[in-house]
């Protein structure tokens, strides 16, 4: 038989949290609905908050980049300039690190300096003497250069030449380092004296030099008003021809006297060195009658008078 009772049925827990987690709904609710209203009402506050720190961020970065980056080029130009200094520094035929240096700053190393006459004596007189009158020491320059030696390293050079020419030593040089053209030595060979055949024996390239004659005077000619330059001599030997007789200088480049069996360092017309030479208004003795001098370029020599030329200027032609 059925039991009946007056008393309402006691609610289940799990319809309890049912209510629950509808009043908590609703809450959740009205908050969102709060904040899409004033969302609206503040227009893309949130979203212009976040662009704005994006912003920040990438500021913040590309300040940082920009920083690093000219340290960076800071350190590169602290390096260039110590390696330059220490090119000027360094003395003829002393193998230099050129590497990192653009164009402009392997130029600068191209230049020519004053000498005084206790510069220029210090040498000895294969390269000056004030027991002359035909020049002085403020007619003369250092040339300063750097060249490829025969096996492919960068070294300084130096050589002695006429104020009026030094441009022009300084721009063939450099045209010549740049394509890599090989020379064997430049620098002053004090240690030779007057020994011309010495000197070019051991393959030195060089311009300025005094000479003494049979009277023990001093001659005037252009190598000793340092109108002119020597290359890679040894190879280049100066040939005279005098009727049946044949004159090799230096007489240990005797195997070089035939310049159509072409070798390497052997310069003919269509080299760069005698190329650069003639742009800048130097005549190549290679091309001379009976006395070819093939390592031998000069500018400004009047062989008529044995005077340097006074309508020579400065620079190039």
């Amino acid at each position: 038989m059925p039991i009946s009772s007056s008393r309402k049925p006691q609610s289940t827990p799990w319809k309890r949290a049912t209510r629950s987690c509808v009043s908590c709904n609703t809450f959740l609710g009205a908050a969102l609905a709060a904040s899409l209203l004033l969302s609206g009402c503040n227009g893309s506050t949130t979203e212009e908050s976040s662009s704005s720190a994006f912003s920040l961020t990438v500021s913040d970065s590309s300040q940082k980049e920009n920083s690093a980056s000219q340290m960076i080029t800071d350190q590169a130009a602290k390096e260039a300039q110590a390696r330059l200094d220490l090119i000027s520094q360094s003395p003829a035929e002393t193998v230099v690190d050129v590497s990192g240096l653009d164009p402009e700053q392997i130029r600068s190393a191209f230049h020519s300096i004053e000498l005084s006459e206790d510069q220029l004596l210090a040498y000895g007189d294969s390269v000056y003497s004030n027991e002359q009158s035909f020049i002085t020491p403020d007619q003369l320059r250092l040339v300063r250069v750097l060249f490829f030696d025969f096996s492919g390293q960068s070294r300084v050079g130096e050589l002695i030449v006429n104020e009026k020419i030094a441009q022009d030593i300084e721009e063939i040089f450099y045209e010549l380092y740049q394509n890599a053209y090989p020379i064997d030595h430049i620098y002053i060979p004090v240690e030779y004296g007057q020994d011309d055949n010495a000197i070019m024996e051991a393959d030195i390239t060089r311009a300025q030099a005094f000479t003494t004659g049979e009277d023990g005077q001093y001659q005037e000619h252009e190598h000793s008003l340092g109108l002119a330059v020597d290359l890679n001599a040894f190879y280049n030997p100066q040939v005279i021809v005098e009727e049946d007789t044949i004159t090799v200088l230096p007489p240990a480049a005797v195997d070089y006297v035939d310049r159509e069996n072409k070798r390497p360092y052997m310069m003919d017309e269509n080299d760069l060195a005698v190329q650069l030479f003639q742009q800048h208004g130097f005549t190549w003795g290679g091309i001379w009658e009976g006395r070819n001098d093939y390592q031998h370029f000069e500018k400004g020599f009047d062989h008529e008078t044995n005077h340097i030329d006074p309508n020579l200027h400065y620079g190039a032609d």
